[in-house]
């Protein structure tokens, strides 16, 4: 017979039987980090998915201000941007301000810039805390003479893909003649200024797609606009719309502004 200290109780010997060991709870565990990571990747990407939805939606409206501002003047015009730097301090030429810089009674001051937020009374920055980027036609946006007409043409163009001359060229051609365009610069913001600090996100480690969309451009009036892509080397998250010109004179003539 067992001694009362060498017996084993009927708790200990359930204990034993039951309780997991450190081999199970280690293989638990990373099942557990598998299944939430699968569900974490997910959540990023909808994430990214909204953002850029609603990056797309304010600067859909960011082009129906550009129409009603260039219908509300009495020659219609679009606006200038809002210079990124330097500047008078003047009330019409002052950086980063979010109001239009233009020579009073003229020219733009810079034909790309900031979107004149305050302006237009639209937001200043993206769902990435980054400026909207906006590029103007100067004929569609000078005050002097000659103001915009049904002739006037639109200079900038925009690509399916990384330019290697001033014009698309063949079937890289997505716009022609456009009166102006707003950009966002994505999640990774290269070349974006950034909202807080007023200076420009570099741009090392962006594809040539994304410097196009930049002021370091090959081409001051080719942009790009095609399919979102991580691959290396053509790496694109840019979010681009235009304004076209027709959808443009046909409002103004609509509003007896133009010819």
């Amino acid at each position: 017979m067992l001694s009362p200290s060498r017996r084993k109780s009927p708790l200990h010997k359930y204990s034993r039987d039951t309780g997991f060991t450190l081999i199970e709870i280690a293989v638990t565990l990373f099942i557990l980090t598998l299944v939430l990571g699968s569900l974490l990747v997910p959540l990023a990407t909808q994430v990214e998915e909204r953002q850029i939805r609603e990056a797309d939606r304010a600067m859909t409206e960011m082009l129906e201000a550009l129409v009603g501002f260039a219908i509300a003047q009495t020659t219609p015009r679009l606006p200038c941007p809002d210079r990124t730097s330097g500047g008078a301090g003047t009330a019409n030429d002052t950086a980063n301000d979010g109001i239009e810089d233009y020579v009073s009674g003229g020219a733009c001051q810079v034909t790309e810039g900031n979107i004149p937020w305050a302006t237009l009374g639209v937001n200043a920055a993206d769902p990435w805390g980054n400026r909207y980027r906006y590029l103007v036609t100067s004929g569609f946006a000078t005050q002097a003479s000659p103001t915009m007409s049904l002739s006037t043409s639109g200079t900038i163009k925009v690509c399916a893909s990384h330019p290697t001359s001033s014009t698309c060229g063949g079937t890289n051609y997505v716009a022609d003649n456009v009166p102006a365009a707003i950009i966002s610069h994505g999640r990774n913001g290269y070349g974006a200024m950034n909202g807080s600090s007023n200076t420009q996100i570099s741009t090392t480690g962006a594809s040539n797609h994304e410097i196009d969309n930049t002021p370091s451009r090959t081409y001051s009036s080719v942009l790009v606009s095609k399919t979102r892509s991580g691959v290396s080397g053509e790496e694109f998250d840019d979010v681009i719309v235009w304004l076209s010109p027709n959808v443009l004179f046909n409002r103004l003539v609509a509003a007896n502004k133009l010819p």
